[in-house]
């Protein structure tokens, strides 16, 4: 027989309790279920990164209307200068084509 094969034996072999194990093991059912702290550092941990993840959601959502915001500022500005140089060329357009089209009599 091995060393390993006497060493399971040994470790598989019945032993008896000590005396006073049954009532070490009701004493402890006796005694009140103490939760350990650590649990509600958890939950606080837990409940910071859920702000912090909706705090930087929150303030992302902010700048990119911000920029959209800003955006539309620009476009409208275009608008207005494109509107202006458009009118321009059409009041110059239409005093070429009165000239041309009604020229002054010089007598």
């Amino acid at each position: 027989m091995s060393q390993f094969d006497r060493d399971l034996r040994e470790s598989l072999r019945p032993r008896q309790p000590p005396a006073d194990f049954a009532a070490n093991v009701l004493a402890r059912t006796r005694e009140p279920e103490v939760r350990p702290p650590y649990r509600w550092r958890w939950l606080a941990v837990a409940a910071v990164i859920l702000l912090m993840a909706g705090g930087i959601t929150f303030i992302r959502e902010q700048r990119r209307r911000a920029e959209s915001e800003h955006a539309k500022q620009q476009l409208l500005m275009a608008f207005r200068i494109t509107g202006s140089k458009v009118r321009e060329m059409q009041s110059r357009l239409s005093a070429v084509q009165e000239r041309i089209v009604y020229p002054r009599l010089n007598p």
